[in-house]
C-alpha cells in the first residue's frame, strides 16, 4: 500500500500553525509589486507545490538500498531544520520575517529546507517525476519568499 503521501502531509502540518499562530505583524509589510516575473515564479511555485504535494501518495515508503537510506537521513535532517524555522518563529514574536530571515548561515531556509527535502524525497522513491517537480519548486519559491523578504524587512 503506497504511504508516501506521509511525506507530503508531515512536510504541510507546521503550517497549520498560522491557524493557531498567525503572524503578529500582518498588514504592515510595503505592499508587493507583481511584475511579470514575480508572476510566472508564483505559477512556478505552484505548479512545483502541486507535484511536490500530490506525487508522494503515488509511491510506497520502502527502503530498497543504502541511497534510500542516505535520502531518508537527508529527509529527516532538512525536515528537523524547518521545524527549527517554525520554533524560531513561534519564539520570536510571531514576525513574519523570521520566516525569511537567514538561519545558520543559510539564505532563505523556510524555502529551501521544503525543497532540499522534497529533492531527497525523489531519491528515495526514485522519481524523476518528482525530482522535477522539486526542481520547479526550487525556482519559483526561493525567488518568492526572496521578494517577500525584501518586503518584510
Amino acid at each position: 500500500m503506497p504511504l508516501g503521501g506521509i511525506v507530503s502531509i508531515l512536510i504541510l502540518a507546521p503550517n497549520l500553525l498560522f491557524l493557531v499562530y498567525p503572524p503578529l505583524d500582518s498588514g504592515t509589510a510595503k505592499p508587493l509589486e507583481k511584475d511579470k516575473t514575480f508572476k510566472v515564479m508564483e505559477i512556478l511555485e505552484w505548479v512545483g507545490r502541486l507535484g511536490c504535494f500530490i506525487l508522494p501518495f503515488f509511491y510506497a515508503l520502502t527502503i530498497s538500498d543504502y541511497g534510500a537510506i542516505l535520502a531518508a537521513v537527508v529527509m529527516v535532517v532538512a525536515y528537523v531544520a524547518y521545524l527549527a524555522g517554525w520554533l524560531r518563529y513561534l519564539r520570536q514574536g510571531r514576525r513574519t520575517v523570521t520566516l525569511y530571515q537567514p538561519m545558520w548561515g543559510l539564505s532563505q531556509p523556510m524555502a529551501v529546507w521544503p525543497v532540499i527535502y522534497f529533492w531527497a524525497a525523489a531519491v528515495f522513491f526514485n522519481s524523476f517525476w518528482l525530482i522535477l517537480a522539486a526542481l520547479v519548486l526550487a525556482v519559483g519559491h526561493i525567488y518568492v519568499s526572496s521578494q517577500e523578504y525584501k518586503r518584510w524587512k
